[in-house]
């Protein structure tokens, strides 16, 4: 599960391969350490790959997952048996995976071939559906522990694997045909008598809260959105990112550019298209919106601003702002906060 952009095995071994003192000569601590945390960061770059693959063809590796992120932590404060040692379970844990998601290949609105994780939750359909849409570039198996939560609480799941992620074909667009994904998703599954009628929901994080944003406002059927840290006015962004001087959002302009094909200036439409402010007039969802005070990619007031015109035309719409948190939440108690606040907001309006 991502929230926002973590720390990577291998952007951690760099670091610290690169502040490591010289090796002196008959310095053989040194060494071992060394070679030990070489060791340990290779097969924990292995282990989150094995994850990430399990994941994607539909497993559930939740329980793989929290090994994981704990030997990361002990990997964090050195203690490189200790991670080793964390490891080996994680390998474990991977040996005995129960199958919880079917994979759907199907065809955007625009042709594009797609694809996805459908979760069935027990019992028999029609079932009340969530679409679970992922953050940046990520997958629909990055997203499974979420879809699983939901699941478990009655809800039929479908995560998309966004056009150009995961097993998806064409290209990342940046909350333009990711839409259509989601949408061409919504038809195939109540073509298959999944659904129970217009009860359809969706969940996002950053790009996937965008793109649901947008969904919404294109399909009257989205009864319920839970977005967090969602952008909703493209060309806002880009000003905010072309002015920071925060790395991440630096990486963010240079990503999103190429995908959007110019400037505000330059391609106008363009950045209408992808901003959710200006489909409120067509969003009838009952809107939750999660937001850091402190995110440093897109600012708060986007959040507010959304909140102010779903307000402004009578819409359900509730914001909550973590006034110490950054680009999604992540404090653990935060996390739990939110986690409950979507499973209330689906169980009220769905």
């Amino acid at each position: 599960m991502r929230q926002g952009r973590k720390p990577t095995w291998a952007v951690l071994a760099i670091l610290f391969l690169s502040l490591s003192l010289p090796l002196v000569g008959g310095c053989s601590c040194a060494l071992r350490r060394v070679v030990e945390q070489a060791t340990v960061t290779a097969r924990g770059l292995s282990a989150a790959q094995d994850i990430s693959q399990r994941a994607d063809e539909g497993y559930d590796v939740r329980k793989a997952r929290a090994v994981w992120l704990q030997a990361l932590d002990a990997y964090n404060r050195k203690d490189y048996t200790a991670a080793n040692r964390l490891l080996d379970q994680v390998y474990s844990a991977l040996q005995d995976l129960e199958k919880v998601a079917e994979r759907l290949d199907y065809v955007s609105l625009d042709g594009t071939p797609v694809s996805g994780l459908l979760f069935r939750p027990p019992g028999e359909p029609p079932w009340p559906l969530v679409i679970v849409n992922h953050a940046g570039f990520g997958t629909a198996g990055d997203f499974s522990d979420v879809a699983l939560m939901i699941r478990d609480r009655g809800y039929l799941v479908f995560n998309p694997d966004f056009r150009g992620s995961g097993r998806s074909q064409g290209r990342h667009e940046g909350a333009k045909g990711e839409v259509d994904d989601v949408l061409a998703a919504i038809h195939l599954l109540k073509g298959m008598g999944l659904v129970d009628g217009d009860r359809v929901g969706m969940y996002g994080q950053s790009h996937g809260a965008a793109v649901s944003l947008i969904a919404a406002g294109r399909d009257p059927s989205v009864k319920a959105v839970v977005s967090e840290a969602a952008f909703t006015d493209a060309a806002d962004l880009y000003r905010h990112v072309k002015a920071s001087r925060d790395p991440a959002a630096k990486t963010l302009l240079d990503e999103f550019i190429p995908m959007v094909g110019g400037t505000p200036d330059q391609v106008p439409e363009e950045y209408r298209v992808r901003s959710a402010v200006n489909y409120a007039d067509g969003i009838r969802a009952a809107v939750l919106l999660v937001h850091g005070e402190k995110d440093p990619l897109i600012p708060v007031e986007q959040a507010r601003r959304m909140y102010e015109l779903l307000r402004e035309r009578g819409r359900t719409v509730s914001l909550k702002v973590y006034p110490e948190e950054g680009h999604c939440v992540n404090d653990p108690a935060g996390r739990a906060e939110v986690w409950e606040l979507m499973f209330e907001w689906f169980n009220q309006y769905l």
